[in-house]
Formats: C-alpha cells, sequence, structure tokens
C-alpha cells in the first residue's frame, strides 16, 4: 500500500477535532431537528399556508433549508481546514516528529501533497456526512410523519437527499480548489512563526489597505480582496455559474503562482529547518 495511505491515516489519528466537531454539530442539528418536528403545532402550520403561496414557496423553503444546512457544513470545514493547515507542520517540529518523518523514505513533497489532500479534500468529505445525515434524517421522519415534513418544508425523497449530497462534494471542490493558493501559503508561514494565522490575516488586512491607498490603482488591492476571500466567495456561492466566474479572471492565475512559490518556500523551509533565500533558489 502506498506511504500516503497511511500519512493520510496518521493525520486522522493526530488531529481528531476533525472527526469530532462534525460529529458534535451533527448530534446538536438532529436534536435541534427533533426539537423542530416534535414541537410544530397547528397554528404554525395554518399561519404558514395562509402566508405562503402554495408549491413554488414551499420549493423554495426546501431549497433554503438544505442551502442552511450545505452553508452550516462548509463553514466548519472551511474552519477545520484552516486550523489544521496553521498548525500541522509546526506541530511536528514541535513534537520531535520531523526527524522520525526524514528517517523514513518519504520526501517533503509527498508530505506537502498529503497535508494539501487531507485539508482540502479528506476534511471537506468528513464534513459532507453532516449533509449526507440531516438529510437523511429529514427524509426518516418524513417516511414516519410525512404530514409535518412536507407542510413545514415540502416532499423529501432519497433521489433529493443523494442530489443535495453530491451537489455539495461537488461545491467542496471548487472551495477546496480556492483554497489551495492559501493553503501553501499557510503551510510555509507555519513553520516560521508561533501564531500564523494571527501574522496571516493582520499581514493580508495590512497589506489590502495600503495597496487600496498607495496602489489604489495597481489592482494590488483587488488581487489581495481574491486571494483571501475567494473560497468564501465560492461558499456563498450556490449557482454554478456564479462559481465559475469566480475562476476565470485573470487575478487567479497570479493568485495560483504566488501559491506555487509559497509552496516552494515551505518545501524549502522543511528541508533546511530556516528561512534562507539563497537555500530556496537553490532548491
Amino acid at each position: 500500500m502506498h506511504p500516503s495511505i497511511y500519512m493520510l491515516e496518521k493525520e486522522l489519528l493526530e488531529h481528531k477535532i476533525v472527526t469530532r466537531l462534525p460529529l458534535f454539530i451533527l448530534l446538536f442539528s438532529v436534536l435541534l431537528m427533533v426539537l423542530l418536528v416534535t414541537n410544530y403545532n397547528v397554528d404554525f402550520d395554518f399561519k404558514l399556508n395562509i402566508n405562503m403561496m402554495a408549491g413554488q414557496d414551499v420549493v423554495n423553503l426546501q431549497h433554503g433549508f438544505s442551502s442552511s444546512i450545505a452553508f452550516v457544513a462548509s463553514g466548519v470545514s472551511y474552519m477545520l481546514s484552516i486550523l489544521y493547515l496553521s498548525k500541522t507542520l509546526r506541530k511536528e517540529s514541535q513534537e520531535g516528529s520531523l526527524a522520525f518523518w526524514r528517517s523514513m523514505p518519504v520526501s517533503d513533497l509527498l508530505t506537502h501533497w498529503v497535508k494539501l489532500v487531507f485539508a482540502l479534500l479528506v476534511i471537506p468529505f468528513i464534513c459532507s456526512m453532516l449533509v449526507l445525515s440531516s438529510e437523511l434524517f429529514l427524509w426518516l421522519v418524513s417516511m414516519f410523519n410525512p404530514y409535518q415534513i412536507n407542510t413545514l418544508i415540502g416532499n423529501i425523497s432519497v433521489l433529493d437527499v443523494l442530489q443535495n449530497y453530491f451537489n455539495f462534494l461537488y461545491h467542496m471542490l471548487f472551495v477546496g480548489a480556492a483554497l489551495l493558493p492559501f493553503a501553501c501559503f499557510l503551510l510555509a508561514i507555519s513553520q516560521l512563526v508561533n501564531s500564523p494565522l494571527l501574522v496571516a490575516f493582520i499581514a493580508i488586512y495590512a497589506l489590502k489597505i495600503v495597496s487600496a491607498f498607495a496602489f489604489a490603482e495597481t489592482g494590488l488591492e483587488q488581487f489581495f480582496n481574491h486571494f483571501i476571500d475567494l473560497p468564501l466567495q465560492i461558499i456563498n456561492s450556490y449557482e454554478s455559474a456564479n462559481i465559475i466566474n469566480h475562476f476565470v479572471q485573470l487575478n487567479t492565475l497570479f493568485i495560483y503562482l504566488v501559491g506555487g512559490l509559497f509552496l516552494l518556500l515551505s518545501l524549502s523551509i522543511r528541508k533546511h529547518g530556516e528561512l534562507s533565500i539563497a537555500q530556496f533558489f537553490k532548491g
């Protein structure tokens, strides 16, 4: 079996919050939905039918409910990915496991690849279980108590559950792609400072403010905005056309070029143990 499989398993075992936080949110969400369904009364049902048009509004409410579940899950995934990227390499250095991995036939490039895959693909997949479990729970409740669920958010079928789940996975692929340059930036800076998240956000927003005043006509402000806000813009976008429009911009190409430079910088720091411009250009 390829070493990357064992390395991904190691990341999963060492960062238990990746599984525990989604599980806690899932249990809390299920409890909340149980309370909502059991306390759903006739008066609210009557007002809902009087104040809303039948048909389209119920479909919109169902879409909004599914979108809310997906938005929470994508937000949790984004937060976990950022937290993981900001401490994973520094954690190895502080705990002394870096020397162990250097003694193994594992390259620094493979290590970075595994950590990026874990942050941008594995964590979103784990959080996708929030969407699938919530949708399945509503479907099961609708099977035993169809009147309340159907009146509240419309009919639910297994096809709807699967469609919402795969739409979320499709959406998170774009989020992961948008987060990739910033992920490389975090991997590099996390090896240099003790509080990489704080330093990263302060530095980027400071550059955004400076560029807005000093380089207003150069487009640097838009570049910095795009660099840090692109994943959040994708999370808030639900239409495929809007998501693709975020990528087909000239700034996006430069963002990935900068992300590639930060990846090379991170590899150089991990290899040499320090930031050295001379060693960076030597490889």
